[in-house]
């Protein structure tokens, strides 16, 4: 079977191989294709080269190769115009700006330090990409990535339908930021970064919208000495922050505009050694749905600020001594709200949190449901799911529930159904 398969993959490379070198002839009067190669450096791959010059036959697309060397850490430039390279041997920020004024999809081939001249802004409806990851322990970016020591972004997504991915970037000055996104529809997805302020920043001058952050791997050792932000959503709607890992800084994942979903990140402390708070939502109508919250935050796993319109359900959060579960600072009413299904821990009996779903000061719950939700180790329970509704002996405040949703008085465990004229006792 093994030997059936690679004769498949081996026969479909040829396939591409063919098509590729008849439509390279084509495009250049007829001239031997096995000429092309020569124009790759180390890191670069034989097709990415016969697809850079035929101008993104079989589906490679790529227009510019910046950088790659000999030894896989500097280089020159491949430039789809001239073919020119940068025969000091190390490709700069300026040939990868260049690059990215000039050509639509650009790749990064080894490591670029841009200090100095960053941020490197990608252009409207261009793409950045590379394969790269920061190994952290040893401070080496491996593969393709960019590194700057500045303050602000190492990239800016400048303009709209923008993407970056695949490759490591690392910002370690003081107030350093690894990407910052304007315009709409910007991706980042797939990247490796480190930074000391801002992982992912969406904070454009002008309002903006869907910006899509995805698969990325967002690390930080600042913690709450530095008061950064992981995966920062400001002045941008309708964004989709999905299966990230998050770690090591004051706050994981802030949202603080509408429409978002948060979902399947996992977020950590580590490698830093505090934090203040996991996940903080400051805007109506975001869903926090399935993410692991854990570390060392002290305030709380989750932060509500918005007073309506919050979805928050199926996390795992898990926090230390001193720290609530879920904390909904909203004021005196939570409006149009689900907070259910949450799985709440202290770290073990000796370590209790201080309390699972903390609302004080909460006095009206229009049409929103806090629980069920499940905890353990934590000194104070907090606010109750609605079959444990607190009536002080007489009728449960019926904007609390929805319409034909049948509770329980725990005061005098009386049965009532709300209905369109208000709450009624059934037994």
């Amino acid at each position: 079977m093994k030997n059936e398969e690679g004769a498949m993959s081996g026969g479909l490379e040829q396939f591409i191989d063919r098509r590729v070198e008849k439509r390279l002839a084509e495009l250049m009067d007829g001239q031997v294709p096995e000429e092309v190669p020569e124009l790759a450096v180390g890191g670069v791959t034989r097709r990415e080269t016969m697809a850079m010059v035929a101008g993104g036959v079989a589906g490679y697309g790529i227009s510019t190769v910046v950088g790659g060397g000999e030894n896989g850490s500097s280089g020159g430039t491949i430039d789809g115009d001239d073919n020119e390279s940068d025969e000091g041997g190390g490709a700069s920020a300026a040939d990868l700006q260049r690059a990215l004024e000039e050509q639509a999809i650009v790749r990064v081939a080894g490591e670029i330090d841009v200090t100095g001249e960053a941020p490197i802004t990608v252009p409207q409806n261009t793409i950045l990409y590379g394969e790269g990851v920061y190994r952290q322990a040893l401070d080496e970016i491996g593969g393709d990535g960019l590194r700057a020591e500045t303050e602000g972004p190492v990239v800016e997504l400048e303009g709209n339908d923008t993407q970056i991915f695949g490759l490591a970037l690392v910002n370690t000055g003081d107030g350093g930021d690894a990407i910052e996104m304007a315009g709409f529809s910007g991706r980042a997805s797939h990247t490796d970064l480190y930074a000391t302020r801002y992982g992912i920043n969406c904070d454009p001058d002008d309002r903006s919208t869907e910006p899509r952050i995805n698969f990325n791997r967002v690390v930080s050792e600042a913690g709450a000495d530095a008061e950064g932000v992981g995966i920062r959503v400001n002045n941008m709607n309708d964004a989709k922050v999905i299966n990230n890992i998050v770690a090591g800084f004051d706050v994981a994942i802030a949202v603080n505009l509408e429409s978002a979903i948060v979902s399947m990140n996992h977020t950590y402390t580590h490698p830093a050694s505090s934090s203040s708070v996991g996940v903080r939502i400051d805007a109506p109508g975001v869903r926090l749905v399935n993410n692991r919250i854990e570390g060392e935050s002290s305030q709380a796993g989750i932060q509500i600020w918005a007073s309506e319109r919050s979805i928050v359900s199926q996390n795992l959060v898990q926090v230390p001594s001193g720290a609530d579960g879920i904390a909904l600072d909203v004021g005196s009413e939570l409006a149009n709200s689900f907070i259910t299904y949450n799985q709440i821990e202290g770290y073990s009996s000796d370590e209790t949190g201080a309390t699972a779903i903390n609302g004080g000061g909460i006095d009206s719950f229009y049409r929103s449901v806090v629980g069920p939700n499940a905890h353990l180790y934590f000194e104070n329970e907090g606010l109750t799911g609605v079959t444990e509704a607190a009536g002080a002996g007489g009728t449960p405040s019926g904007n609390r529930y929805f319409t034909y949703q049948i509770v329980q008085n725990t005061d005098d465990d009386s049965i009532w159904l709300k209905a369109r004229g208000g709450m009624y006792r059934l037994a």
